[in-house]
């Protein structure tokens, strides 16, 4: 049975830029593939140090919002491409 301090933190948002923290969790990367691997006492550590940010950031954490968020790339994608095809037009 987990313990809500020694549970993982991740979202399943997965999101890293360069050396920065996940977006989703606030971990590093080597935190989050050494997990499983990690003492309880680590893992407490690196809650007490990431669950603050993740409530105060108000990251996404629901599947829906998740889902939606790909929605509005793709749509963001397919706007460009019409508003090229809108801008070769007009200049033509």
């Amino acid at each position: 049975m987990s313990d809500r301090s020694t549970k993982s933190p991740c979202t399943g948002v997965c999101k890293f830029s360069g050396a920065e923290p996940c977006r989703g969790c606030f971990r590093t990367r080597e935190e989050v593939r050494g997990w499983k691997k990690m003492s309880d006492a680590d893992k407490i550590r690196v809650n007490l140090r990431v669950r603050p940010l993740m409530t105060a950031g108000g990251k996404p954490s629901s599947k829906k919002v998740k889902k939606m968020d790909k929605k509005i790339r793709k749509l963001e994608k397919r706007l460009a491409k019409v508003r090229r095809k809108r801008e070769a037009l007009a200049a033509a």
